[in-house]
Parts: C-alpha cells; structure tokens; sequence
C-alpha cells in the first residue's frame, strides 16, 4: 500500500511485541494485526518504543517486519521503526527493512546524544539517501532529551523523502506555531493519545496512536469523525479514560488492557516490569466498557 495519502485523516498503530515465556509470540502478533485488518486503519507500526524495539534482537525484529508484511498487505501499510542514535547503525537498519518489504520508515531524531539541528539534518540527509521508500521523523523531545521546536521541521522540508512528522506528547503549541506552508508540506501525526482530538482540531493529519492496539475501531472512528466529534462525545470521553489509565504510552499498562480485552499475554521485557496491581485495576475499570465494541480474531478464526 501507498501511505500517508492525505485525503482523509488517517490511523497508524505501533504494535505492541508480544512475549510469552520470554519469546516472541508470532501468532499472538499475527492476532493483534489481524484486529487492525478488521478496524479499518490504514497502517501498523513495528518495533517502534511502544512495540519494545530497543529490546529486541536483530531477529526478532526481522520477524516480526517479515510477519506484518505477510500478514498485513494488501489491507495495511507497513512501517518500520529503525532509528538509532547513530547514523551507520541507522542506514543499515533502514536498507534492510526496505528490502524486508517496509512501506515507510519511521526514524526518531537521535536521542541522548543531542547532535546539534545541522547534525540532526544530516543524520537523515544520510537515510533518505540510502532508501527509497518515505521517511517519517519521529519527533519526541521527552525521549531525545533535546527540543529543536519549529526549526526542525523549517530544515526537514529541504529534504524531499521526509513523508511526514510525528509530534509526541506535549507537542500541541509547537504544531499550532507552524505556518501553513510546513502543515502542508508533511503529513502530520500525533502520538499523543490523550490531546489527539485537540490536535486534529488544529489541522492535524493523524494519529500514531498506542491506544489503537487495545481499542482500533473506536481510535479509527474518532479520528475519521474529528470534523464532526461532537457526535461522538460519549466515545471520546470513554477514550480519554483510557488514554490516561495508560499514561498514554506505558508499555506494560497497554499490554494488561490488551490482555484484559484481547487475552495476549501482558508480559514485557527489562528494564520494563509488570504494571503495579493498582495499575491493572484502573486500566480493567477504564476499558471495560469498551469490552463488547472490539471483535475477537480468535473466534474468527
């Protein structure tokens, strides 16, 4: 599939990588893509943060790509996560996922390294070079330990394979800042789960959304009806329980939401641990009532 066709606004869902006894669980994978199918989103991202990419080793990832390529195609666009804080590592990374069948890449700006915005520029100068499928620049200050604000994307429009941007939490005044010349230049997404409808207000192209692990229909609804959300005001506030029962993005609280609905296993991986039992009771009470709106691939089967 073509991603980041911007006649509608769009859904694209980092999957959670799924451990049972310490391995990847493939068919649980091949589910959880499965229900993407079904809700209707129009992409999936692998080993991204949210999926435990950092973690994984160089097989596990080439699985599980190799999976939701097979798996998904044709109904959904594949994108790859393979940014690293070094610009070797990175390319490398990219060239194989293209050659694994990735539609896009999705690539963070260096972390914890904090090159200065020349270096960030080059850094994926030397990416879009290497590959010829879209780039998609993952933009969150709270995981790079470095804010570059709109100068950032002003220096990424130079660079013609960049596709789109995706804005992590607390972004929303740095996306209302853009003129409309950058709005329209990248397609634009928000990981941000719990302000994703104020996004979308402002012009916004998306959602790159946790959330739609655990519930893909009501994210994928919301994101299609942003325009007219004030029919929607009951599911948006039952979404936005949700959303902060997880902290948005918390690993191993998503993964007891989807065991809550879904029965995949909740494990995770160190440096992560298991959520806290009050955790898990908070995230029970904020999803249930979501619990009769997901299918189960399992009975479809």
């Amino acid at each position: 599939m073509t991603p980041f066709l911007r006649a509608r606004r769009q859904t694209y869902t980092p999957l959670l990588s799924p451990f049972n006894e310490g391995r990847i669980d493939l068919l649980e994978f091949e589910a959880a893509i499965d229900r993407q199918v079904i809700a209707g989103v129009d992409g999936i991202v692998v080993c991204d943060v949210v999926g435990e990419g950092p973690v994984l080793g160089s097989d596990e990832y080439q699985s599980l790509l190799k999976t939701a390529v097979s798996r998904g195609r044709p109904h959904l666009s594949v994108i790859a996560a393979t940014g690293t804080n070094c610009t070797v590592k990175t390319v490398e990374r990219c060239r194989r996922a293209e050659e694994l069948g990735a539609d896009a890449l999705l690539v963070t700006v260096p972390y914890y390294s904090k090159p200065t915005l020349k270096g960030v520029i080059n850094h994926f100068r030397e990416i879009t070079a290497a590959v010829d499928i879209p780039v998609v620049v993952d933009d969150d200050p709270r995981r790079t330990a470095k804010d570059y604000g709109p100068a950032l994307v002003d220096a990424l429009a130079e660079i013609d394979p960049i596709a789109g941007i995706c804005h992590g939490a607390g972004r929303l005044e740095h996306f209302a800042a853009l003129p409309a010349s950058l709005r329209d230049r990248f397609m634009h997404l928000s990981r941000d789960d719990r302000k994703l409808m104020e996004f979308l207000d402002l012009g916004g192209h998306g959602a790159l959304s946790a959330l739609a692990n655990i519930i893909p229909s009501p994210v994928q609804t919301m994101v299609a009806m942003a325009e007219r959300s004030s029919g929607c005001d009951p599911l948006l506030q039952a979404m936005s329980v949700a959303a902060a029962a997880v902290g948005g993005d918390d690993v191993a609280a998503l993964k007891e939401a989807q065991f809550f609905l879904h029965q995949s296993p909740a494990d995770v991986r160190l440096p992560l641990v298991a959520a806290e039992p009050e955790t898990i009771l908070r995230v029970r009470h904020a999803f249930a009532p979501f619990a009769r709106c997901e299918p189960s691939t399992r009975e479809a089967a």
